[in-house]
């Protein structure tokens, strides 16, 4: 049996649609799944044995300044799965973010020290601190952490203003025939994946050969100009400038980019979906 947690947010619905019907998910706003403060006491009396943990399950708001409940949500509960699967040696997959690497000072290595901008990030960053401890505290357990890059493809609309700039860009070209980017967007540059890509990572890992942290992206970054000329290129909308927000300045990430050096080395390198291919996609779909 696999339990799943957070099966309604964006990529974890996505994950359920590719997991077996036997799957459990763990979600607080469906009365059909297990609510998060109950998913140790299922998994403690659980009668069938559970051959994996995919904790995808977060607060994810960057926005969110309630530490107590980023605490609860975003760590506490995290290492009570963790613990859980170390002791009875279940794999544990769960979900990390590239917001932990900050403006990317120091680059997008998995070995290099975390930068994190908000407190959503900082919760990101803490919790993957435990799990290299762990990792080195129990060498046989199977432990995989994902730092999802930017992750766009349908089914988007519940994020809000966490969306994907694909989402916001071709909502606005339907809606409104323009595009609105900030001034400068060609210099914002972004590592973009489809979450068909992020989701098959989050399959495949596992059974990954080795416990660590890994990143999922594309390792090729595009800038927000580009995605807005790629849409508008389809839809016929025109691109507009809009002057870049006060409060965002020295919040807001310029560049990001995937190394992919070390899921490579574990013997995942299947090609990913372009950004023109993933935006066609999304429009198809």
């Amino acid at each position: 049996m696999i339990l799943l947690t957070g099966a309604l947010g964006f990529i974890g619905s996505h994950l359920a649609d590719r997991l077996p019907p036997t799957a459990i998910y763990c979600d607080p706003k469906d009365i059909f799944t297990i609510p998060p403060d109950r998913c140790l006491q299922f998994l403690n009396t659980a009668q069938q044995e559970i051959d994996c943990i995919f904790h995808l399950g977060a607060i994810s708001s960057t926005a969110e300044t309630n530490v107590a409940t980023l605490t609860q949500n975003n760590i506490l509960l995290s290492c009570q799965l963790l613990d859980f699967c170390i002791d009875r040696q279940v794999p544990f997959v769960y979900a990390s973010s590239a917001s932990v690497y900050g403006l990317g000072e120091n680059g997008f290595n998995e070995e290099t020290t975390p930068t994190p901008l908000n407190y959503y990030a900082i919760s990101k960053t803490a919790f993957d601190m435990y799990v290299l401890q762990k990792i080195k505290d129990h060498p046989d357990a199977h432990i995989v952490g994902l730092r999802y890059f930017n992750v766009y493809g349908k089914n988007e609309s519940h994020k809000g203003n966490m969306a994907s700039p694909i989402y916001k860009f071709l909502q606005q070209a339907k809606i409104l025939g323009e595009i609105k980017i900030f001034e400068g967007s060609d210099h914002f540059v972004r590592d973009f994946v489809h979450v068909d890509d992020a989701v098959s990572i989050t399959l495949a890992a596992k059974d990954f050969k080795k416990s660590g942290i890994y990143n999922v992206g594309t390792g090729t970054p595009r800038s927000f100009l580009e995605v807005a000329q790629i849409i508008a290129k389809h839809t016929g909308a025109r691109i507009i400038e809009a002057p870049f927000p006060i409060e965002l300045r020295g919040k807001y990430q310029e560049f990001t980019c995937s190394d992919n050096t070390k899921i490579n080395a574990v013997g995942y390198n299947t090609e990913r979906i372009s950004l023109e291919a993933g935006i066609q996609q999304v429009m198809n779909e």
